[in-house]
């Protein structure tokens, strides 16, 4: 006999099991399985919550889970695997789910998807997960309650200091409730757009930082499903990002060039910030990932923006748009790790050459993009990391070479709103050219941005 599973727990085993098992990315297996079933609002709230906590505190969970077994987790079947990671996360983290219907809803999962013997060993192993005397992590191991590989956050210490490492960890163990969205304002107002979502029941607030940022509450609902998206009304971007553009400042009749543009987010917005006016060429390496632009492009309704597939690493296209652009963006392949909250699948793989092994390419795309820049004009490097060597030490080591010699960095602190530039260690930086935002402290994704400017030839 079939036994009936809970659907929302259903869909999010199907998506850790693809996370976890096959290394998807949660974020577009999530979209796959939860907005193909029929699950109210709710029910999809709860699913992503058990995915991204699941994934967040995979370290910890294992451990937990090893101190209860007769066996070891690795050797279990995949599917039974992953119904007790995410049961163990319930009984720990779910405060709003009693122990017993953690431990039956696992048990029916197990029935459902495996066999009566598993389902077995899945109701032994989370009721004593949910006993009195359960196990609990070591107050010794801070890597293990923060949810990350010793390694990774090793690396965390060395570059921020314990105290800012284990800030920083636990910021990526914060649950995402909000969607940050941009106002297309060549289309609408901030002002307009938070009245239509009101009217439409989505509750929302101003951004911290960016004018045209609202934060979204949208309460397991899908952004897709917004009428708003449909119309080109607004995009989803983190401020972080958006502060791109504000740092670059692009104006009207501009000759743009976005490498690594893809999936198109800082593209059409620097778009937007011109009035759609100007000629922006977007390029990726990815045809498929390309179609992404121009699909961002054609909803948000701007015809500035061109597509075409190059290696930014290469030269062999470049020789046409020789010193021609007003505005160059440089928004690199990184190592993501500011990102571990929105994506916390980057955790689990993260090693040593995942972390130095792009630092080549980005000092070659660098390169390239600055070929392109005309005298006076701008170069923006930005990663979406908060490694220092991928960020402010990239920009260090360019300028001390002969090509770099063409640039200086650029204040930014005009193009930054005053509530950013009171953290101490931002004004300073922003003063010299750049910015290290960091979750803990500024409530965004982990992210670096750099204006150059190209010394005007005599």
């Amino acid at each position: 006999m079939t036994v009936a599973a809970d659907e929302a727990r259903l869909a999010a085993i199907r998506v850790l099991q693809d996370v976890l098992e096959n290394g998807a990315y949660a974020n577009l297996s999530s979209i796959r399985q939860l907005e193909s079933r029929r699950l109210t609002a709710r029910d999809r709230a709860f699913a992503s919550a058990l995915i991204y906590g699941t994934i967040s505190r995979l370290p910890a969970l294992d451990y937990l889970l090893e101190k209860v077994l007769d066996r070891p987790l690795a050797k279990l079947d995949p599917a039974i695997r992953t119904i007790l990671r995410a049961g163990a996360w319930q009984l720990y983290h779910a405060h709003a789910v009693p122990p017993s219907a953690a431990v039956n809803e696992s048990v029916k999962l197990a029935q459902h998807l495996a066999h009566p013997g598993a389902a077995s060993l899945v109701n032994a192993c989370l009721r004593r997960l949910s006993a009195p005397d359960r196990p609990e992590l070591p107050a010794n191991k801070p890597a293990l309650a923060a949810g990350l590989p010793s390694e990774l956050f090793g690396y965390l210490k060395k570059w921020y200091g314990r105290d800012e490492a284990v800030a920083l960890a636990a910021a990526a163990l914060e649950n995402l409730a909000t969607t940050t969205v941009r106002a297309n304002v060549c289309r609408t107002t901030t002002d307009q757009l938070q009245e239509r979502l009101s009217r439409a029941g989505v509750v929302s607030e101003p951004g911290l930082y960016c004018p045209e940022a609202l934060r979204l509450d949208l309460d397991g609902r899908s952004i897709r499903s917004l009428a708003e998206f449909q119309e080109g009304l607004l995009t989803v971007q983190d401020e972080a990002a958006m502060l791109v553009a504000h740092i670059a400042d692009p104006k009207p009749g501009w000759r743009v060039i976005d490498l690594c543009a893809a999936p198109g987010g800082k593209t059409t917005h620097v778009a937007e910030t011109m009035n759609d006016q100007g000629q922006i060429l977007a390029l990726d390496l990815s045809p498929s990932r390309l179609a992404l632009v121009d699909e961002q492009a054609t909803r948000l309704g701007l015809q500035a923006v061109r597509t075409a597939a190059a290696d930014a690493t290469a030269t062999d296209w470049t020789q046409a748009l020789l010193g021609q652009a007003d505005l160059v963006l440089a928004d690199v392949p990184c190592s993501g790790l500011g990102l571990l909250a929105r994506k916390p699948e980057i955790r689990l793989t993260m090693t040593h050459e995942k972390i130095t092994g792009l630092i080549p390419l980005q000092r070659q795309i660098l390169s390239n993009a600055a070929t392109l820049v005309r005298p006076g004009g701008v170069l923006v490097y930005s990663t979406c990391t908060i490694n220092p060597d991928e960020n402010v030490h990239q920009i260090e080591q360019f300028l001390a070479s002969e090509q770099g010699m063409k640039f200086q960095l650029e204040t930014i602190t005009p193009f930054l709103p005053v509530s950013l530039l009171e953290d101490p260690e931002v004004a300073q930086s922003a003063a010299s050219g750049w910015i290290q935002l960091l979750p803990h402290r500024h409530h965004t994704d982990g992210f670096f941005m750099a204006r150059l400017r190209r010394r005007p030839t005599h």
